[in-house]
């Protein structure tokens, strides 16, 4: 059963503290195992925020042209957020890196994406935020933490669209992997860029994909 010292010790908010109570004392448990369970899973879906200094900076040009694109996208369908789907909306509007030039050999181009996000989420309601205010949902934000991951594990210094394309596959729950996945590409995006990636160098990040 809960304990009254099991709130100092985990330092949760009243409102939290409250929940877990709850859950405590239906299931006859004690709060401190019922927050433990709780952050175990929530640890799984958690998805790093946008560290500047530590990921922007190792993008390349045509990485942050991409994302500038993925935020018109973001504003012309009304979304209040960043999406995956937006992501590879910019991917295919930067038009020259190797994230681009993967997609539009399998045949996707960009009205074909932007119909898919038409019929599946459709067009937002109401006031936009800001461009500069808008935010990345959690997924797109696991796409962006998990390029730095596949840009490091081939030990590339930047971070170019082709490292952003394989962490769209990578989160798997995403819009645009549902996207690729629904038309029948999924697999052979990573096989792709994977392809074309063997023995690449990446150039200085102003001309690098």
């Amino acid at each position: 059963m809960p304990s009254s010292t099991d709130r100092k010790r985990l330092e949760v908010p009243t409102y939290l503290h409250d929940h877990l109570v709850e859950i405590a004392i239906d299931e006859d448990r004690t709060v401190a195992s019922v927050a433990q369970e709780v952050i175990a899973a929530g640890l799984q879906q958690y998805a790093p925020a946008i560290n500047p200094n530590r990921d922007l900076m190792r993008m390349t040009k045509r990485v942050r042209t991409a994302l500038d694109f993925a935020r018109e996208e973001t504003i012309l369908f009304n979304h209040n957020y960043i999406g995956t789907e937006h992501l590879l909306l910019g991917l295919l509007r930067e038009g020259e890196g190797i994230a681009a030039r993967v997609l539009i050999k399998l045949d996707i181009d960009l009205e074909k994406c932007r119909e898919f996000i038409r019929y599946h989420i459709g067009r937002g309601s109401g006031a936009v935020l800001p461009p500069e205010e808008l935010p990345y949902a959690p997924r797109a934000r696991k796409v962006l933490h998990f390029a730095t991951a596949e840009a490091d594990s081939y030990n590339h210094q930047f971070i170019g669209t082709e490292h952003i394309l394989l962490a769209l596959v990578r989160v798997n729950d995403g819009m645009a992997a549902r996207m690729l996945a629904t038309f029948g590409i999924l697999s052979a995006v990573q096989t792709e860029t994977l392809r074309i990636m063997v023995g690449y160098e990446p150039e200085q990040r102003a001309v690098s994909a």
